[in-house]
């Protein structure tokens, strides 16, 4: 009998000593697991900063090198690459903040502070929100980053490309499929950039430059979806006053422009269903 009492408190013991061997196993398990989390946030965490880094690595090389270029030229060719290179892993960072971003315009305590912390991390590598519309952000260099890295190095030309893309970087042109700054600024830029083109006909910039202009004038003369010049969707079809007014300071200020016509053109024939043909058609000529 006494035997048999004993066997049964060794196997009672024995399970006792079991479980607690499986809770501690487990108890491991979870904070294992517990520990690849915060690893893999860490990860998370650096990998962002890293991208944050290789951005100001990347710009600290670049003046460095400029330094040792044997012409404008060469300067020349390196903002180029520069440039499609930030495009690119800017793109990488926005994927990596893209939590954040999502959440740039909710008012939730958590989600601002979040904003600010990114927006606080951005500004040290010269990086700031840019809101396009529609509830979407992008990040992008501050307006004259380009501006003050090259301007001692490059061409006249490009010299005075990036002057003139820093003034315009300082505002957002447009979103929500219309335009941010007034018709007037917006009148000024074409004059900037009709300035430069005959100033440096020959400069490798001019296709781009050429094309952006085209653009600045068809949103001039037209407008966008949501700041059009006209009303055109009622049988009464009307040019904005503030339009005609805006038209007739740039008629005045700049009579030897070449967009005078075009504005004449859009005068005569803004209630024309064709318009925007009538005037591309014009500006192929210039």
């Amino acid at each position: 009998m006494k035997k048999f009492i004993i066997a049964i408190t060794s196997l009672i013991l024995l399970s006792s000593c079991k479980q607690t061997a499986n809770k501690s196993v487990s108890g491991k398990a979870e904070i294992k697991k517990d520990s690849a989390k915060v690893e893999d946030g860490a990860k998370t965490a650096q990998s962002d900063s890293n991208l944050l880094e290789q951005f100001s690595k990347n710009k600290n090389e670049v003046v460095l090198q400029l330094k040792s270029l044997p012409n404008r030229e060469a300067a020349n060719a390196l903002y180029e690459k520069y440039f499609e290179a930030n495009g690119t892993l800017l793109q990488e960072i926005a994927t990596k903040e893209s939590g954040v971003l999502d959440k740039f315009y909710n008012e939730d305590e958590a989600d601002k502070k979040a904003v600010k912390l990114l927006g606080k991390r951005l500004s040290k590598h010269e990086l700031e929100f840019s809101e396009i519309g529609e509830g979407y952000v992008e990040i992008d260099p501050l307006h004259d980053f380009y501006y003050k890295i090259f301007k001692d190095y490059v061409t006249n030309d490009y010299k005075d490309y990036l002057y003139l893309k820093s003034e315009e970087n300082k505002s957002l042109y447009s979103a929500d499929a219309g335009l941010v700054i007034s018709f007037k600024d917006l009148g000024d830029r074409i004059i900037s950039w009709e300035n430069f083109m005959p100033k440096y006909p020959n400069s490798k910039l001019i296709p781009s430059v050429k094309e952006q202009y085209k653009n600045y004038q068809m949103d001039y003369l037209v407008g966008q979806d949501n700041t059009p010049t006209a009303e055109r969707s009622s049988d009464e079809k009307y040019i904005y006053p503030e339009n005609i007014q805006e038209f007739n300071r740039f008629l005045k200020k700049y009579p030897k422009s070449p967009t005078v016509p075009l504005i004449n053109l859009f005068l005569e024939n803004f209630k024309s269903e064709t318009i925007f043909d009538i005037l591309s058609t014009e500006q192929s000529k210039l």
